[in-house]
């Protein structure tokens, strides 16, 4: 289950990608993002939505 930590934290890290690369991350990069912040826990469906909404919010 995504913590409201773990959101904020890839939110902040979309707009850092954002700023050193001039793009957008791919919604497998921040899923993988997401998988090394929590270590052993398997995502569910539900949680890569809620990654996409994260990433469709915070692209330009």
């Amino acid at each position: 289950m995504l913590t409201t930590k773990i959101t904020f934290a890839l939110s902040d890290w979309i707009r850092d990608w954002r700023k050193c690369r001039d793009k957008n991350p791919s919604i497998d990069e921040c899923v993988q993002f997401v998988e090394w912040k929590l270590e052993d826990y398997k995502l569910s469906d539900s949680d890569k939505r809620i990654i996409e909404s994260i990433l469709l919010y915070e692209s330009e």
